[in-house]
């Protein structure tokens, strides 16, 4: 049968079950369409409709155009290499993956601000932010190489996990298994547009594909992309093992040196506020009895400058500044070690995650997943969504219904004509968005104000940040709850109005 559009949605590693891949996606990319004010209606499939794969969904709109949203499955075509050559990838791939992030972080730090004054205080939250991103993922993979190199080759599901991201990097004939996979059932259904959307490494996939289409009859969409991830893989199958050995010294050095000097940040930090807030107390207190026991006053003034001189002493004199000094050249070695590596493959990368196809690649403020790529892709492409702003963000894309979903939908409906504007959906994303960043403010006062007042009352760095760092958990999940409850209510009021209007 002829077909206006047709829209693959190609599904990330970890999927093994065709059912319930097509519930979590199709069925509620068709859902949102449905109930969406732009005019499509889900229709049921055609006599004798055996094109397309079990779960997917026919629609059509209110032009006449046709519309398949069809799951597409590749992780039964992905060969099973040797345990032991799994296990190199994986080995190979972590120290990889976090050479990425250095490099994408330090272009972070390196651009600077805009503004110098006005956009300072943005600037150094984001080269905070981007330090603390290395830190965490060297000092990951440092800690757990090892032991997750042995649960690679030893346990099943994780090796099968590794095999889907890295048999696509790594091993030619499960690459072009794949891509055929996919290309093949673009080419067979034939339909006068293309709509290739894809979760993580699904992305990634319908991005290479999309390379090998028309542009002008092709839509690329994809949610948490690895292509930024996946691609330096690819590009650096040619780096020979010492140049790994070399990346994993460097990674370790970059972790002790980096947390050093945010040790020393942090510590300045709580000494800063710690200061303000006793010294204050001190002089108000200096104030108060100024008038009535001037020797009082003058032991509270003594105290207050007690403690200014301790904190130059902490910020200047102790040890601690020069381990701070010593670690920041170990950061630039390390930094070009990475950058020397990585070097010749850097124009292939960048090539990869520019794609010449019109859509979105829609990407979590906190997916480590697709990080990358918001530095790495096209500008013209990209779109930040804040989701619940966690870490968990990676799997809650399909379930965004005031973003995700409503971008998925504008991509499609352009290709119709006349079609109306889902101002509804736009105006719940703008309540959503505020939500979260009011959410994600309060957090951070909550766990400052708490690590704060842990570090007054005990005095010491560790159990103030543990404090902190409850404070965090807390607020966060307090966040995810009420992201998640903005999305049910969005879906349901959606599904009422869709109803009513018959």
């Amino acid at each position: 049968m002829s077909l206006d559009i047709y829209a693959p949605v190609i599904h990330g590693i970890g999927v093994r079950s065709h059912e319930d891949f097509a519930e979590e996606s199709v069925a509620a990319i068709a859902a949102h369409l449905d109930a969406s004010p732009t005019g499509w209606k889900r229709v049921e499939c055609p006599a004798g409709c055996t094109q397309f794969a079990a779960g997917h969904a026919h629609l059509r709109g209110a032009d006449g155009l046709g519309l398949v949203v069809d799951p597409l499955m590749w992780f039964d075509v992905v060969d099973q290499p040797p345990r032991w050559r799994v296990a190199w990838w994986f080995l190979r791939a972590l120290f990889v993956l976090c050479a990425v992030h250095l490099l994408v972080n330090g272009q972070v730090l390196a651009e600077g601000p805009t503004r110098p004054v006005r956009d300072l205080p943005a600037y150094l939250w984001r080269a905070v932010r981007a330090m603390a991103w290395i830190l965490v993922l060297g000092a990951f993979a440092v800690a757990l190489a090892l032991p997750l190199t042995l649960a690679v080759a030893l346990v099943p599901k994780a090796r099968s996990l590794a095999v889907d991201a890295l048999g696509w990097t790594s091993d030619p004939d499960t690459r072009r298994g794949v891509s055929d996979r996919v290309s093949s059932r673009v080419a067979a259904v034939d339909a006068a547009h293309t709509v290739l959307i894809g979760h993580s490494q699904g992305g990634a996939i319908a991005a290479n594909i999309s390379r090998d289409l028309d542009p002008a009859r092709t839509t690329l969409i994809t949610m948490g992309t690895g292509q930024a991830l996946l691609a330096p893989i690819s590009a650096t199958l040619h780096v020979g093992w010492a140049s790994i050995a070399a990346l994993a010294a460097s990674i370790v050095v970059y972790v002790a040196a980096a947390a050093v000097l945010m040790r020393w940040l942090v510590a300045a930090a709580f000494a800063l506020v710690s200061t303000a807030i006793l010294g204050t107390l001190e002089l108000g207190a200096a104030a108060w009895r100024a008038a009535s026991d001037r020797a009082q006053a003058l032991a509270h003034l003594g105290e207050a400058r007690r403690l200014v001189t301790d904190l130059a002493t902490t910020l200047v004199l102790s040890p601690d500044v020069l381990a701070t000094l010593l670690s920041i050249p170990a950061i630039a070695a390390a930094v070009l070690v990475y950058a020397r590596i990585f070097a010749p493959a850097v124009a292939e990368i960048r090539d990869l995650c520019h794609p010449a196809a019109r859509g979105v690649d829609l990407c979590a403020t906190f997916d480590f997943v697709s990080h990358p790529f918001t530095v790495l892709g096209a500008r013209r492409r990209i779109r930040r969504v804040p989701q619940s702003a966690s870490i968990a963000d990676h799997l809650r894309y399909f379930p965004n219904s005031t973003e995700v979903l409503a971008a998925i939908d504008r991509e499609i409906s352009t290709l119709g004509v006349g079609r109306p504007r889902d101002a509804e959906a736009a105006r719940a994303g703008r309540e959503v968005r505020g939500l979260v960043r009011a959410l994600r403010v309060t957090r951070a006062i909550a766990a400052a104000a708490a690590a704060t007042a842990g570090f007054l009352a005990t005095g010491a760095l560790t159990p103030a940040l543990a404090i902190g760092y409850v404070a965090y958990l807390a607020a966060t999940a307090l966040k995810q709850w009420r992201w998640t409850s903005a999305q049910r209510a969005f879906r349901a009021a959606r599904e009422r109005a869709s109803v009513a209007a018959g």
